[in-house]
């Protein structure tokens, strides 16, 4: 009979009840079918009813994304889809339970490494729909857990779309109002990376990313820790490699004095995606601004590169270059972190100098 032990994220909300449901269903003899016409190795986990799914799993198989093949997926992602969930507080942007399992097989000495994550039931995904049906708490929440992971990979896809509850829709079936819909994040596999990079944000352009945060959601952000996040990442997901743990630091540090400042969150999108450009070296303003205080802290060349705070030993896309924070020791990180705070404050003012000449033009 298969056994399975939790690796990381025991003591989550939600969790213990998830693999429950999960050794459950596999000691039934349940069978896992291949999700989304098997092309991306992720496995739905049936339940008893006719129908019924209860989690998504996700086996980790280096050597089968090594080679090319769909058997499963590399230790980064698997991890990082445990990472989005371990950091989002509350529940606040409905990330889903979310464990690093090990399922054993006595019977044929096999072991299985793998995320779990409980099955969100949806009737669409955004792109379906399109934004102007979706709740701006939900949007924003969505948003917020994205800026602080550096998700590059927030597609309409994997933006999933909740059924309102039945009240809800008989309260609102003769209206011509229909209900707000609220947003469930899946797919995480792409955030946390390990160089700063071009994100890709779905909700960038919606209309209710240009409107102000609630009180709630201010409260939500300046409540973050930064440190503490790192913390708990380093505790549980030993093997998330520290670049990847720096990238939250300073997504969630830009995050917390860009919200302060009175920024919404579309600016915030924005001030981290890269322009449209024919440069090679053209950068975000987030990047710039790392790198500028990467080099006040390290402006002599280091041995793997050649001094300008951009890691030249990773790939590029479009031609440009990468800044990492992986060749700071911790006193220049600590450093690095000071000199970011200092320039802050001034580019968040030209942000917002800028937001407002452009609305007065119109």
């Amino acid at each position: 009979m298969p056994r399975v032990e939790i690796v990381a994220g025991r003591h989550a909300r939600g969790v213990r009840e998830l693999i429950a449901g999960a050794a459950a269903a596999i000691t039934s003899g349940t069978r896992l079918v291949p999700a989304q016409n098997g092309l991306s190795g992720a496995l739905l986990l049936n339940g008893s009813r006719a129908g019924e799914h209860v989690a998504v799993i996700k086996p980790l198989d280096d050597a089968a994304t090594a080679n090319g093949g769909g058997g499963g997926y590399a230790s980064k992602t698997v991890l990082r889809e445990v990472a989005a969930f371990l950091l989002d507080h509350d529940g606040f942007a409905s990330v889903e339970p979310t464990a690093l399992i090990k399922i054993s097989r006595p019977a044929t000495a096999t072991t299985t490494v793998a995320s779990i994550q409980r099955f969100v039931a949806h009737e669409y995904d955004a792109g379906e729909l399109g934004p102007s049906r979706f709740s701006v708490a939900s949007v924003h929440r969505v948003g917020i857990l994205d800026v602080r992971l550096l998700n590059i990979d927030r597609h309409a896809g994997n933006i999933l779309v909740k059924d309102p509850p039945r009240g809800l829709q008989r309260a609102h079936g003769s209206s011509s109002t229909p209900a707000r819909l609220d947003l469930v994040p899946i797919d995480h596999g792409l955030c946390l990376p390990e160089q700063l990079d071009d994100p890709y944000f779905e909700w960038l352009h919606w209309p209710q990313s240009s409107l102000p945060f609630s009180d709630d959601e201010l409260a939500y952000v300046a409540s973050l820790d930064p440190f503490k996040d790192a913390e708990t990442l380093r505790a549980e997901l030993p093997s998330l490699k520290e670049p990847a743990i720096r990238i939250l630091t300073v997504c969630t540090i830009f995050l917390k004095r860009a919200a302060a400042a009175g920024l919404c969150l579309a600016d915030i999108g924005d001030m981290m995606t890269r322009e449209f450009t024919a440069q090679q070296d053209g950068l975000s303003t987030l990047e710039a601004l790392c790198k500028q205080a990467h080099d006040s802290v390290l402006p002599h060349p280091s041995p793997d590169g050649d001094g300008d705070g951009v890691d030249e030993s990773t790939s590029v896309s479009g031609g440009r270059k990468h800044v990492s924070f992986g060749d700071l020791s911790l006193a220049e990180w600590t450093s690095f972190l000071e000199m970011f705070e200092q320039l802050l404050p001034a580019a968040l003012e030209d942000k917002k100098c800028a937001v407002l000449g452009t609305s007065s033009s119109f």
